[in-house]
């Protein structure tokens, strides 16, 4: 069993994705203290089914002016075998940032573009920069490769790497677009490329259709991933935008201490009991 931890650094967006519940989020904006984060990574160095780093919440990851920093403290105190991701939405890309993203030691970097065209980009996300961020992302994807080339990788695409997302949904990508989308970054990126269409979630139901069914299935999030809020909380799973289960709060507890609390401990067994319809948040998700 491995385990991603997911750390929300900031929960600041420039964007307005028709998709995303940022525009009606109700709990606090903020960045997570230097402090409060060096002890989430020193705790979670010494649990060894933790695999997986993520610094991405509901927000642009790039506002977070400690950003380098973070990564250059977790690729020192984690061990080598834990890989370090984040999502972005391009804008911040610049290659300056890119540098200091491949130097601090980031594995995979994801870049939400979103869109085929110019015109997509802005009716989604409302940023007008398609041009802009695809010029960053090709910049990214030469630095990814080359960092891991001069450390003898051989397989670099798939070691240290770029990975372009866009939202697989007839009512964003319209006929013909998810091919485009494709060639755009050389196919897909299991593949060896980097384009990698997604499903539109719906949030736990704050957007878009809710689920009419009760779900029995287990959510691989449920049973393999730690959200933590910039506040320090930490959430049902990142599809969880306001917060509104919290099983716990690292200022005061130890990652241990929520992962096998009673809380969290009951999410799991409902989710692998088939009772994930019992569960308010889970039982109206879409759970991609």
């Amino acid at each position: 069993m491995s385990i991603q931890l997911q750390l929300e650094t900031t929960n600041v967006c420039n964007a307005d994705c028709v998709f995303c519940p940022y525009s009606i989020m109700q709990r606090p904006k903020g960045t997570m203290d230097l402090g409060l984060y060096r002890k989430i990574i020193d705790e979670a160095a010494t649990v060894a089914v933790i695999e997986k780093l993520t610094l991405t919440g509901l927000g642009e990851t790039l506002l977070d002016r400690h950003l380098v920093e973070r990564i250059r403290y977790a690729r020192r105190v984690l061990p080598r075998g834990v890989s370090i991701d984040l999502y972005t939405n391009g804008t911040l890309l610049r290659p300056k940032m890119t540098d200091a993203l491949v130097d601090a030691g980031l594995d995979v970097l994801y870049v939400s573009l979103n869109a085929a065209t110019a015109e997509k980009r802005r009716e989604i996300m409302q940023l007008d920069d398609f041009d802009q961020v695809v010029g960053y992302t090709k910049y990214a994807i030469a630095a990814f490769d080359a960092k891991a080339a001069n450390e003898g990788l051989s397989a670099a695409r798939t070691t240290r790497r770029v990975i372009v997302k866009g939202i697989a949904s007839k009512d964003l990508m319209e006929v013909g677009e998810h091919e485009q989308f494709q060639d755009q970054w050389q196919g897909d990126w299991d593949k060896g490329g980097a384009a990698y269409l997604h499903l539109e979630g719906n949030w736990a139901g704050s957007v878009g259709a809710k689920m009419r069914t009760r779900p029995r299935s287990a959510c691989g999030r449920a049973l393999s991933q730690i959200m933590v809020l910039w506040t320090g909380q930490v959430s049902l799973c990142c599809f969880d935008a306001e917060g509104a289960v919290i099983l716990g709060d690292l200022r005061t507890q130890t990652l241990r201490e929520i992962y096998g609390g009673p809380k969290a401990l009951g999410i799991r067994e409902a989710h692998m009991e088939g009772r994930r319809g019992d569960l308010p948040l889970c039982r109206t998700c879409t759970a991609i």
